[in-house]
C-alpha cells in the first residue's frame, strides 16, 4: 500500500512510535487500535496477525485471484509459465541446500 508509519498513525489516530513499537512486536495493541489499523490498511485482523506463511496461505490466494482478476488469456498463460519456472527453481535451490 505504501504508506509510512506516520501515515498510518494519523489515519487510526494512534502515534507513529505506537505503530512502530507493534509492527516489531515490543508493545500489546488493543483489539480496536488492531480493526482500525486493519481497516486502514484494506485488509482483515486475521490476515495482520498470520505470523507464518503457511497461517498465510489463504490470504495468499486471495491475492492472487486478485492479481489475475484482470489479466487476459495471454496474461495468466504468460504468468502461469513464470510462476512455475519461479516454483521450480526454489525446489531446486532448497534441494542443493539439503545436500
Amino acid at each position: 500500500m505504501g504508506l509510512s508509519q506516520e501515515q498510518l498513525a494519523e489515519m487510526v489516530g494512534l502515534t507513529s512510535q505506537h505503530i512502530f513499537h507493534t509492527e516489531v512486536a515490543s508493545t500489546k495493541i488493543s483489539l480496536p487500535a488492531l480493526v482500525k489499523i486493519a481497516n486502514a490498511l484494506h485488509t482483515s485482523v486475521d490476515k495482520l496477525l498470520s505470523d507464518s506463511i503457511q497461517d498465510s496461505k489463504s490470504h495468499l490466494m486471495k491475492d492472487v485471484q486478485n492479481v489475475f482478476a484482470d489479466c487476459d488469456p495471454d496474461e495468466i498463460y504468460v504468468m502461469l509459465e513464470t510462476a512455475a519456472a519461479v516454483k521450480k527453481s526454489i525446489r531446486i535451490r532448497k534441494l542443493k541446500r539439503m545436500d
